[in-house]
């Protein structure tokens, strides 16, 4: 299916309106009791309460399966919510679970801090070592692909090609990505991870995330954790994702365009020690990159050559347009700087997200930022 059909078409033509209704009810009604208890005996199809299903969730969660090359996704109140259910679907007392360093700070939280109490221990290994690690006393294999700090690609192919013949399901975070610049089902990966308050979203004004998996294992998450747990999203955050899932095309294309060209500025600047963004690091991460991505979104890394926190600091607070914030992936540019946190290598560094403002003037903002690094 082409990706306009996905986004304008999938799911939206029993409806004569342009943008697709909300519907916005907690619950469904029947018209005999017989009508009620088939729904009852089969939730998962049905439309009893909007926990389980809801029209407006039930459109966005087939494009969001369709683009990603799945055959089910699951809607859930935050990419949190999205990450810890896939997760704990998966694993049981007993179980080890093999992840790779650096992934977003709460998947960490969860696989160290709070699985461990139920039995489940996790093993954190680099980048580098994730392929080779992986091995039958795994069940459960995680990985972010690009991170999001210092931007390492890992081969997805090769991950699960090692984790199924060992019989390990694989998850991966694809949320820097999206699908349209990544997709891990065509390179194996059982279930995909994603926060849509980023790109999907592309607003900063809406918290959610969803995962994509087969239809088998959507079954037994929805029937189980997913029903259980009850971090859905609402019909109107559902809607508010399909209008900004509308124009995902074409606001990726424009930070594309915008983050090469500022890259570029960056690199030529006397200021700058290294830029990291996917494919930078070496040559073998370059291969991955373009064995498996179709280009990079917004988020990079720059690290100046003068490491004094106090001086990047200073470059933070004189940015204009660059917003001192979390996340990504909305209209804004973003600048997170790493002094907030003690970990040495991350020294000198600060991470920029690349929004939809115009290039020319971001470049400018950038420039009159950097001089406070060559004043001497």
């Amino acid at each position: 299916m082409k990706e306009s059909e996905i986004l304008f078409l999938l799911g939206e033509n029993s409806y004569p309106s342009i943008s697709f209704p909300i519907f916005q009810t907690s619950n469904f009604k029947f018209s005999s009791v017989k009508e009620f208890k088939l729904a009852i005996d089969d939730e998962e199809n049905s439309l009893i309460y909007s926990r389980g299903n809801n029209p407006t969730l039930t459109v966005l969660a087939e494009k969001l399966a369709a683009l990603d090359g799945k055959q089910k996704a699951l809607l859930f109140s935050s990419g949190m919510a999205a990450i810890s259910t896939a997760v704990i679907s998966l694993v049981k007392e007993g179980d080890k679970v093999l992840c790779m360093e650096g992934v977003y700070s709460w998947t960490q939280h969860l696989l160290k801090n709070i699985l461990s109490r139920f039995g489940v221990e996790t093993h954190f290994v680099p980048y580098y070592n994730i392929v080779e690690s992986i091995n039958e006393h795994y069940s459960l294999i995680y990985v972010e692909s690009p991170l999001t700090r210092t931007f390492e690609v890992v081969d997805l192919e090769e991950i699960s090609r090692r984790a199924h013949d060992v019989g390990a399901v694989v998850i991966i975070d694809n949320t820097y990505s999206t699908p349209l610049r990544q997709r891990p089902a065509d390179f194996g990966i059982d279930v995909v991870v994603y926060s849509a308050s980023k790109y999907t979203g592309g607003h900063s004004d809406l918290v959610g995330g969803y995962l994509t998996c087969d239809e088998k294992l959507y079954s037994r998450i929805f029937n189980h954790e997913y029903l259980t747990f009850g971090g859905i999203m609402s019909p109107l955050d559902a809607w508010l994702f399909l209008r900004g899932l509308r124009t995902l095309p074409v606001r990726l294309d424009r930070i594309e365009q915008s983050t090469w060209k500022i890259i570029n500025f960056l690199q030529h600047h006397p200021a700058i020690e290294k830029i990291y963004y996917p494919g930078s690091i070496s040559d073998e991460q370059n291969k991955i990159y373009h064995k498996q991505m179709r280009g990079i979104t917004g988020l990079f890394s720059i690290q100046f050559k003068r490491k004094d926190p106090g001086l990047i600091n200073a470059f933070c607070e004189k940015l204009r347009f660059f917003r001192m914030a979390v996340s990504w992936g909305g209209y804004e540019s973003l600048v997170l700087p790493y002094t907030m946190w003690k970990e040495t290598e991350w020294d000198g560094m600060v991470r920029l997200s690349i929004g939809l403002e115009n290039s020319d003037e971001l470049i400018q903002d950038l420039e009159q930022g950097l001089k406070i690094f060559t004043l001497e």
